[in-house]
């Protein structure tokens, strides 16, 4: 569990959303949840040509009450919508998602080891999933998996194209790419060598 906690952030902040409030509505909304507690603050925007300033309005609770809080999870919904009421819920019921903060190389190495159908759909169900199962370090680690071989030639070729479009080209196209890149090489060496990529 200590090494779970340890993914948290050092001051405890779970999410940070700010947003402005729908139409007609100008006011401007963020809402901290930590470890511990939530907080609301709003900005009344007012178009009134009065001198007075407006402080934002702050409410301040225990993370656990929020799930008791009607009125709260009603300006929730108004401002970010359901998705994040609901996500939100969840944090503050104690269902942190460990998966989404953990490293980066580590998320990819852990990806690495899905079936591409996995993969795929992996990749649909958040921004920051969508980044990682498209990442090339990931393409790499699976087209490594794949091929028996993997050529300098061929290391070359995927920096130009990328690993996940060398993963997906078909083997006679690749052999066509690799190819041409032996003719444009300057020293023009290797025209006889071919590399045969196989299963």
């Amino acid at each position: 569990m200590s090494e779970a906690l340890s993914l948290l952030p050092s001051n405890g902040v779970l999410v940070e959303l700010s947003g402005q409030a729908p139409s007609p509505s100008k006011d401007f909304h963020q809402f901290t949840i930590s470890t511990s507690n939530t907080i609301w603050r709003t900005w009344n925007i007012t178009l009134r040509n009065d001198y007075r300033r407006l402080n934002p309005t702050e409410s301040r609770q225990p993370a656990e009450d929020f799930a008791y809080d009607e009125r709260l999870q009603y300006d929730v919904r108004r401002v970010f919508g359901n998705n994040t009421l609901e996500y939100v819920k969840n944090l503050c019921l104690g269902q942190i998602d460990y998966l989404a903060r953990l490293p980066t190389p580590l998320l990819i190495y852990l990806v690495s080891f899905l079936e591409l159908e996995d993969v795929a759909s992996l990749a649909q169900t958040s921004k920051q999933f969508y980044e990682v199962c498209n990442n090339d370090s990931l393409w790499e680690r699976i087209y490594e998996v794949h091929c028996d071989t993997v050529t300098d030639e061929m290391r070359s070729l995927a920096e130009q194209l990328g690993w996940k479009k060398m993963f997906f080209t078909n083997k006679l196209q690749l052999q066509v790419q690799l190819r041409r890149q032996r003719i444009k090489s300057p020293d023009g060496e290797g025209r006889n060598g071919d590399t045969f990529i196989t299963d």
